[in-house]
C-alpha cells in the first residue's frame, strides 16, 4: 500500500489545517505587533526624559515609512538637509537647481554592470551574461506657485553586452520614467497626483515601480492616508520604439492606504488593494493586509508584513496568506556590528485541481528590497534567485557592520522550502526549473557593500551565489553566481 498517496479527502484535511495555522499566524502576529508597538511607544516615552517643546502639526509627507506622495523641487517643503536613508537605486532625481523662472534641473549619471553565471544550474559553469549600462537621467521640475509643481524625469539607458550565453541586440532605450502634475496646499495637508508617478512602500512588498495613475494623499499629524487608481504603462514607456508596448500584467490597481506613526521611528499601516486584469485573463485579486516597521528598544529593529488575498482567477476561487517577520539588533562599538533573523512564508496549492488556488501571490509590482542596519537596499529574498512570496519560506540571518557612518558590508544567508512541491518557483531569475520531487530548493549566500562617504555619489557592489537543493536536477550541486555594481552621481 502506497502510504504516501494524498486521497481527496486527506488532501482537504491538510489543506484545511494549513491555512487555519496560517490564520492563526497572522492573528498572532498582527496581536503582537499592536502589543510590541504600544511597549515600543512606552520605552521610548520612558527614555525622553528631558520636556519637549510642542511641534506644529505637519502638512508635508514623510519620506520614509507611510504614503508617499513624492514632489522633487526647491520650494516642496523639503527639508534642506536630506535625511540619510539608504541607497535606493531606483529613486527619483531631486531637482533644486534654478534654470529660469520658477524652473529648476537636477538629476543623476550612473554606471550599472551586471554579470549572471551558470544561471540554468548546468555540471558546466559555461558563459555568462554581462551587461554594462550607462545611465543618464535628468529631472525637470516647473512650480509657478505654492499650489502646483509638474515634474518630468526622462531616463536614457545604454546597454552594452560584454558576453552573452545568447545573441540578444542590446537597445538603446528612453523612457518616460517619470511625468507627473502635483496639486498641494489646497488644502492643508492633502496633496493630489496625476500622470506616471513612484509607487513604494517602506520595504516595497507592494510597490516598487512607475505606474500611470490618479492619487490622493491626505496627512494630519501623525495620520495619513493614500487612495489611488493606477495601471502600468498606460502610456507608452519607450520613446524610441513605435510599436505599443505589451503590459504583462495588464492590472487596474485600486489601492488604499492607511498609516500611523508613533514615536520617532515606528509606524503600523493597514492596506487593502483590488486588481482588475484588463487584457488577458480574468484574474480579480483582493489583497488586504498590516504592515508595521519602527524600534522596540535601544538598537533593536522589527518589521512585519502580513496579508491574506481573496478573489478569483480563470473560475478558480483566490485563498492564500503571507507573513514576513524579522528583528535586527545594532550593537554598540566602533564598528556598529548588528545581528539579523527573518521570516517569510507564502503560501503553496496542495491541490491545484480543485477550483481552490491557496497560492498567495504578490501584487506582481513588487521589489522586495530593504536595508538591515546599513547604507544599501537590497534584495532581502536574495540577489541571485530573487522569488516572489509564492508557495515558499525563506529563513534568513544576517551579520553587517558599519566601519565608517556611511560605509557598510552585509552578509546575508537564505534558506528556501517550498510550501508544497511544484515545478515552478514564481519570479525566479533562474533560467531552469525545479523537478517538483521535493521541496529542498537551496540556500544562498549574499554579500552587498555600501558606501556613500563621498558627497553626491552612492556605491554599491553586491556578490551572490545560490547553492540549489535536491528539487532540481542530478546537477544541483552546481551553483549559480552574480555580480553587480552601481555608481551613481548625484547633481542637486
Amino acid at each position: 500500500m502506497d502510504t504516501n498517496r494524498v486521497t481527496p479527502a486527506r488532501a482537504l484535511r491538510l489543506n484545511r489545517m494549513t491555512h487555519d495555522r496560517t490564520r492563526q499566524l497572522i492573528l498572532m502576529a498582527a496581536a503582537c505587533t499592536l502589543s510590541l508597538t504600544s511597549i515600543a511607544y512606552a520605552a521610548e516615552r520612558a527614555v525622553e526624559q528631558a520636556p519637549q517643546s510642542p511641534t506644529p502639526p505637519s502638512t508635508g509627507f514623510s519620506s520614509t515609512n507611510g504614503p508617499l506622495l513624492p514632489t522633487y523641487g526647491a520650494v516642496n517643503g523639503q527639508t534642506t538637509t536630506p535625511a540619510a536613508e539608504p541607497f535606493d537605486p531606483n529613486a527619483p532625481p531631486r531637482a533644486t537647481i534654478p534654470i529660469g523662472p520658477n524652473l529648476f534641473v537636477g538629476g543623476y549619471v550612473s554606471f550599472e554592470g551586471e554579470t549572471n553565471r551558470n544561471y540554468r544550474l548546468s555540471s558546466t559553469l559555461g558563459k555568462a551574461d554581462s551587461i554594462l549600462t550607462p545611465i543618464l537621467a535628468p529631472a525637470f521640475s516647473y512650480e509657478p506657485n505654492q499650489y502646483l509643481q509638474l515634474y518630468v524625469n526622462p531616463v536614457l539607458d545604454i546597454p552594452v553586452a560584454v558576453e552573452e550565453i545568447e545573441d540578444r541586440p542590446q537597445t538603446t532605450e528612453l523612457n518616460m520614467n517619470l511625468a507627473y502634475l502635483t496639486v498641494k496646499n489646497v488644502v492643508p495637508g492633502a496633496r493630489m497626483q496625476v500622470g506616471r508617478q513612484r509607487f513604494i512602500d517602506s520595504r516595497r512588498w507592494l510597490f516598487n515601480e512607475n505606474m500611470d495613475a490618479i492619487r490622493f494623499g491626505y496627512q494630519y499629524e501623525q495620520f495619513s492616508l493614500e487612495l489611488s487608481v493606477s495601471q502600468l504603462n498606460l502610456v507608452q514607456r519607450n520613446l524610441l520604439r513605435r510599436e505599443a508596448e505589451e503590459d504583462e500584467e495588464g492590472f487596474v490597481n485600486y489601492y488604499a492606504y492607511a498609516d500611523y506613526k508613533f514615536g520617532k521611528k515606528n509606524h503600523i499601516g493597514l492596506f487593502a488593494l483590488y486588481q482588475d486584469q484588463q487584457r488577458i485573463g480574468t484574474a480579480q485579486p483582493v489583497t488586504v493586509g498590516l504592515q508595521s516597521s519602527g524600534r522596540l528598544l535601544k538598537g533593536l529593529k522589527y518589521w512585519l508584513q502580513t496579508a491574506a488575498v481573496r478573489g478569483s482567477d480563470g473560475g478558480q476561487r483566490i485563498r492564500g496568506e503571507a507573513i514576513d517577520v524579522g528583528l535586527t539588533q545594532a550593537f554598540d562599538g566602533a564598528w556598529e556590528p548588528s545581528l539579523t533573523i527573518g521570516y517569510a512564508y507564502g503560501t503553496g496549492d496542495s491541490n491545484p485541481n480543485d477550483n481552490v488556488d491557496a497560492r498567495f501571490r504578490q501584487s506582481g509590482f513588487q521589489g522586495n528590497s530593504d536595508k538591515f542596519n546599513g547604507v544599501a537596499r537590497f534584495k532581502y529574498y536574495g540577489e541571485v534567485l530573487d522569488p516572489r512570496l509564492t508557495n515558499l519560506m525563506v529563513f534568513t540571518g544576517a551579520v553587517g557592520i558599519r566601519p565608517f557612518e556611511k560605509t557598510s558590508f552585509d552578509l546575508v544567508y537564505h534558506y528556501y522550502l517550498q510550501d508544497h512541491v511544484s515545478t515552478r518557483i514564481r519570479g525566479s531569475d533562474l533560467d531552469t526549473d525545479p523537478t517538483g520531487l521535493s521541496k529542498h530548493v537551496g540556500s544562498e549566500v549574499d554579500l552587498v557593500v555600501g558606501y556613500q562617504g563621498i558627497p553626491h555619489l552612492q556605491t554599491k557592489f553586491v556578490l551572490g551565489y545560490f547553492f540549489p537543493g535536491k528539487a532540481f536536477t542530478e546537477t544541483w550541486h552546481d551553483g549559480a553566481f552574480l555580480a553587480s555594481i552601481l555608481l551613481r552621481y548625484n547633481f542637486y
